[in-house]
């Protein structure tokens, strides 16, 4: 024997369904407790702790040899980065223009924010568009940055990512005419040390 929708006790089974239910005292605050207990991935604790503020005492003495050696991994970096200027292509701008010394030059930051790349690298026609000599640092924060000095002119120049992808620098007037299709930016070097770059992925 089947029931039809008069039966009275399907009725009363229907009418309970329908009847809201309230939750129980103090159930949000368990809910949220529960959420601000659940352990939190690695990148929101990286982040948290990059913004947390901290105190950090440095004695005279650690100060100086900070110092020092900031100074001595600047001096390394300018340096490589001028050797590499005057032996590319046989010699590069030093060699094309004789005596050029390196007061003549100018040291150039180039600076990518990308934070979703393994490598970053600088390709121009200061360094005969190789991808692999010219590395950019990258920083937590997803910025790579390279000072190259340069001679006063007009240089044509991509990014490298990943060792693949010759990306234009957003921040930088595109070129006009590129050679391979493959958009290019400009930047024009005077006197002074100046920041070519600043854009984002």
């Amino acid at each position: 024997m089947h029931a039809t929708a008069d039966d009275p006790l399907i009725a009363r089974v229907a009418d309970e369904l329908r009847r809201p239910v309230a939750p129980r005292p103090g159930f949000d605050a368990r809910v949220m407790a529960a959420v601000r207990s659940a352990p939190r991935s690695v990148p929101v604790r990286a982040w948290a702790w990059l913004h947390e503020p901290r105190i950090v005492a440095v004695s005279p003495l650690g100060g100086l040899a900070m110092a020092a050696g900031l100074a001595a991994l600047v001096i390394a970096g300018t340096w490589g980065a001028m050797r590499a200027t005057r032996t590319r292509d046989g010699g590069g701008a030093a060699a094309t223009q004789g005596s050029t010394d390196a007061a003549a030059l100018s040291v150039v930051t180039f600076v990518l924010v990308a934070p979703e790349a393994r490598t970053v690298a600088l390709a121009g026609d200061f360094d005969g568009w190789d991808g692999t000599r010219m590395p950019l640092r990258r920083a937590a924060s997803g910025l790579w940055t390279l000072d190259v000095p340069l001679a006063p002119g007009r240089y044509q120049y991509a990014f490298v990512v990943d060792g693949r992808r010759f990306v234009a620098d957003p921040a930088a007037p595109r070129a006009v005419g590129d050679d391979f299709g493959q958009p290019n930016s400009v930047v024009t070097v005077g006197g002074g040390a100046m920041r070519a770059a600043g854009g984002s992925l």
